[in-house]
């Protein structure tokens, strides 16, 4: 890896494709300058730290995980500075709440939160804006305004006023090194993350027969986690030919309603809740739902802690489980090998999942939920940890893919860029209740 000198008073970005080694740059400039440093990685950890040690069954109620407070101050055991960070951050109403109840965006806020509280000499901040709401990016920013700080971005926009020199890494060495602007315009990296005018040839997938009806129902639907009403007395529908978006502010419970779509939240059974026309709590398996839907999430993503290949996790896809355990078929295989293709990750195909970059992961991930062509998509931040080239490769299928009709989609994403042009209606939560709007147009929706 090129040598890269990092001056006191001076902030630096750095930009790369997805698997380029631009995490791994990161993790070894933190290393060799005793800097702290927060990335998905870290915070998975985290939580498999807080999951391995759930006592739940020895405490005879169920173990929320160390709370908020616990956590900042187990790196900075004081309480000074943790109050205003805290309140920047917007995690004041939440310091007493165990760690495995936060949504995603409140678990990326709690880790800046432990790093900021230390006060480093130097910060570094892989993917630091990804996950976050809008209304605490620019709190975020002023937090990090004149620190000395090495930032990690797919987004360029997150670099903007907050780095004063950019380096592009490809293939584990640095290839470009100068400002924000000339690193952009420069032709080298406009190549590296260029799309192309090629035409998408999309593999074929399993026809599957839609129930008549609505796809998905609720009715006075009611979620309370960690003593928290997360829903209240919630209806909604999605019909046939509808491509919602879900917005909201983190915490507000967006993934708690795709998760009861999907089955994944205990409460989906003791609500009135219908998925293809199939009742939650009459005696349906999970399975009789997931075969219909496709899946893309943080919290699937974290749940991939295995040691199948790529190949293998693109397939896994057919059967709805993390990893595969019974036979797959030859034409599974070659279907699977074709998306493993349309997101140019055929030479990776043999890598095993856990070894590869947070967003080649999560672009597997995506072609995981799209290999059997299902009716419904569930997308909770597909697009989290790509980059600028993949993220316009992963919005341009799933909008071709909608325009057959044959597939409705749940989009749930924090960034006004990350933009479908097949939304129809969107499901925003606003002033403490959720509000339902038609999309005319997708010009609606910038």
């Amino acid at each position: 890896m090129s040598e890269l000198e990092v001056r006191p008073g001076k902030s630096l970005g750095i930009v790369g494709r997805n698997g380029s080694g631009k995490t791994t740059l990161a993790s070894k400039l933190a290393e060799e300058n005793g800097a702290t440093l927060v990335s998905f990685e870290l915070e998975d950890e985290l939580l498999e730290r807080e999951i391995r040690e759930d006592d739940s069954e020895f405490l005879g109620r169920i173990d929320f995980g160390r709370s908020v407070r616990e956590l900042i101050e187990e790196v900075w055991p004081g309480e000074e500075g943790l109050e205003g960070i805290a309140a920047a951050l917007g995690l004041v109403s939440i310091l007493d709440q165990g760690f495995l109840t936060l949504s995603t965006g409140e678990r990326r806020r709690l880790m800046l939160a432990r790093a900021l509280v230390q006060d480093p000499k130097l910060l570094i901040l892989d993917e630091p804006f990804d996950g976050i709401d809008q209304a605490f990016r620019q709190p975020l920013r002023d937090l990090l305004e004149g620190r000395d700080l090495i930032l990690v971005a797919n987004r360029l926009s997150d670099l903007e006023d907050l780095v004063d020199q950019v380096c592009c890494v490809e293939d584990g060495r640095v290839i470009l090194n100068g400002a924000l602007e000339e690193v952009v315009r420069n032709e080298v990296f406009q190549q590296l993350m260029g799309l192309g005018e090629s035409e998408l040839d999309l593999p074929e997938g399993e026809p599957i027969i839609l129930p008549p009806g609505a796809l998905v129902s609720m009715k006075e639907v009611t979620v309370v986690h960690g003593g928290r009403e997360i829903i209240s007395d919630f209806d909604w529908s999605v019909e046939s030919g509808q491509n919602w978006k879900i917005s909201g502010p983190n915490g507000c419970g967006k993934s708690t309603l795709v998760n009861l779509v999907i089955g994944d939240h205990p409460q989906c059974y003791s609500n009135d809740v219908t998925v293809m026309g199939l009742r939650r709590g009459l005696g349906e398996s999970i399975w009789d739902v997931k075969r219909h839907v496709g899946i893309v999430s943080p919290s699937l993503h974290q749940q991939h802690r295995v040691s199948f290949n790529a190949l293998q996790i693109v397939a896994s896809g057919f059967f709805d489980s993390v990893g595969i355990y019974q036979d797959v078929s030859p034409e599974h295989w070659r279907m699977a090998g074709e998306w493993l293709g349309l997101i140019g990750m055929t030479p990776w195909a043999d890598r095993p999942f856990r070894s590869l970059s947070y967003g080649q992961q999560r672009l597997l991930l995506v072609a995981r939920a799209l290999v059997k062509r299902p009716p419904l998509l569930v997308l909770d931040e597909p697009c989290q940890g790509l980059d600028l080239m993949n993220r316009s490769l992963v919005l341009s299928v799933i909008d071709r893919i909608a325009s057959t009709n044959l597939t409705q989609i749940l989009y749930i994403t924090h960034e006004p860029e990350d933009r479908l042009e097949c939304i129809t209606h969107e499901l925003k939560y606003v002033n403490q209740g959720w509000l339902i709007e038609k999309v005319i147009t997708s010009d609606s929706l910038r």
